[in-house]
């Protein structure tokens, strides 16, 4: 038997279309679509409400996608992954804010905020814990 190259082509084509669409929209470490975690909270900076900018929440471990959500004026947020207020993926998060408005020399703490890695912010999602205040000093 001999295999035809459009064959090959199409199977390959077939193969990276899938490995494409699993990293689209809340899935599970199973590929299954995830249960999200409605989750809110509020923001305040040196002790009055965050009125400007945005949240994010990416999960730690990679599965899922990260949800957002833009501050309100009295700071409050309602996470959003795929329709308004939908939630996140359950699991421990990172959690950037992003134009924020914050003024620092060199900006730095508004650069600190938008890292990951810099931010120092973090979330546990489960449907015991789905309000997350944050206080940024």
């Amino acid at each position: 038997m001999q295999i035809q190259p459009q064959t090959t082509l199409r199977t390959l084509l077939a193969a990276m279309t899938a490995a494409t669409l699993v990293g689209c929209g809340a899935m599970g470490g199973s590929g299954a679509p995830a249960t999200l975690v409605p989750v809110k909270g509020k923001v305040t900076y040196k002790g009055q409400p965050l009125a400007k900018g945005r949240i994010r929440f990416t999960p730690d471990d990679g599965f899922g996608r990260p949800a957002f959500a833009t501050l309100k004026a009295d700071g409050t947020y309602a996470l959003t992954t795929e329709k308004e207020g939908d939630g996140v993926v359950a699991g421990h998060h990172r959690v950037t804010l992003q134009d924020t408005g914050i003024k620092s020399p060199r900006d730095a703490i508004a650069k600190k905020l938008a890292s990951p890695a810099g931010s120092g912010l973090t979330a546990d999602v489960d449907a015991e814990h789905s309000e997350h205040n944050f206080e940024i000093k």
